[in-house]
């Protein structure tokens, strides 16, 4: 079900994400790199893990993650993954971005009144001239 947490392991890396076998339902579903949104992830291919560029956090096989499921699709038989801890990192960034971009906001009597664009200049330019 959506929103569901599961334990999982890494059974596959890949450039574009992580395979991920749930542990209770021997279900295996994808991590999408989109949905890691914490970092940019970078593949080592030797190595068989995702690296983050700015963290240095590193994803590799038989690794255990808790996961979330964001979609499920039933004809594709696809489950969509992502890793909780990421999620509720980028959650907290996002909450504390938005409150600091609220707080920034100048009150609409506060705004500077909206300067004439060039053209509106250029025609009362003439208007004066004649």
């Amino acid at each position: 079900k959506v929103g569901d947490e599961f334990e999982g392991y890494i059974t596959g890396v890949a450039a574009f994400g992580l395979f991920v076998e749930l542990v209770e339902h021997f279900v295996e579903g994808m991590v999408h790199v989109s949905t890691m949104a914490d970092d940019y992830y970078r593949f080592v291919e030797r190595a068989h893990i995702l690296r983050g560029e700015n963290t240095g956090k590193t994803y590799r096989l038989g690794d255990k993650v808790r996961v979330q499921v964001i979609k499920v699709d039933m004809e594709r038989r696809q489950v969509d993954l992502g890793i909780v801890e990421i999620l509720d990192r980028v959650r907290e960034s996002e909450r504390n971005r938005g409150a600091r971009r609220s707080k920034a906001e100048p009150k609409s009597d506060q705004r500077r009144k909206q300067r004439p664009g060039r053209r509106e200049r250029v025609f009362k330019k003439a208007a004066r001239r004649r």
